[in-house]
């Protein structure tokens, strides 16, 4: 069964950049799956993508092997990395995008991948990556293919990875639980750092702030609401999320990654 490859970047959709990744990948003897997971992630966002990453590779196979390029730093000095993470191996600048996932599922170990003379300076997911991932294809077919790459890929000594200062949501000294906005779904919804845990103090102060904005309607389900209403529920993701039934709360609370969420403490 071929080995799955899973290509998560801010390339945008129908992208030229896109179609030459998988063009490099498709040079190994072994041919991938190719999987792609998302190509319009926030341009330029590590800390998006961080989330978006270490939520959504670890739901593939064992053994899947995940290409993701969100590079603002590309052709500078920051690294280039090959990390087991659980097991699951990530190619990725060392930007900090696998915090979420190291935290997550656990680093094994991490090295530098070596950047080829040639390389253009403004695309090491096609010159670098790619051609890093089908090598590792082809080592463990016992091959070389169309890359004229034999054996294990080359790379550096164990390192450590940069990674994110994250916050972790917390009871603050008046009693309210902080967190903030992680993700915003394509649908426009708020999904926060608050695990469904904190649903029960959610239903006891009766409103949860984004920013300042209050949302006081809580659900189970987005149709228990009519169109257009304003309500907080727990996700899919295991966390309280913000919602506009068949609308978009980011637009409507003005809300992004980072916008901060309260729940009030109870009164009395």
């Amino acid at each position: 069964m071929p080995r799955v490859v899973t290509l998560t970047t801010d390339f945008g959709a129908g992208s030229v950049y896109v179609a030459q990744l998988k063009g490099a990948l498709l040079r190994a003897a072994a041919p991938p799956t190719i999987v792609d997971i998302a190509h319009d992630l926030a341009p330029h966002d590590p800390r998006a993508a961080a989330w978006f990453v270490g939520r959504a590779c670890p739901a593939f196979p064992p053994g899947a092997i995940h290409a993701v390029v969100v590079d603002p730093g590309v052709g500078t000095s920051r690294r280039l990395l090959h990390a087991r993470i659980g097991d699951h191996d990530y190619l990725a600048p060392d930007n900090g995008l696998l915090t979420l996932a190291i935290r997550r599922g656990g680093l094994a170990w991490a090295r530098e991948i070596a950047v080829p003379a040639g390389a253009a300076a403004t695309f090491h997911g096609r010159d670098v990556i790619a051609p890093y991932a089908a090598a590792l294809l082809d080592a463990a077919a016992g091959g070389a293919g169309q890359g004229g790459i034999a054996g294990a890929p080359a790379a550096g000594p164990g390192l450590e990875p940069v990674l994110l200062e994250w916050p972790d949501p917390h009871v603050a000294d008046d009693g309210a639980v902080r967190g903030e906005v992680v993700h915003v779904d394509a649908f426009g919804n708020l999904v926060t750092d608050l695990p469904a845990a904190f649903l029960p103090r959610l239903l006891a102060a009766g409103r949860i702030l984004v920013g300042d904005r209050a949302v006081e309607r809580v659900v189970r389900t987005y149709g228990e609401a009519p169109p257009g209403s304003l309500v907080a529920l727990v996700g899919s993701q295991d966390a309280l999320e913000v919602a506009v039934v068949e609308g978009n709360a980011g637009d409507r609370l003005t809300a992004a990654v980072g916008t901060p969420v309260t729940i009030p403490a109870p009164a009395g």
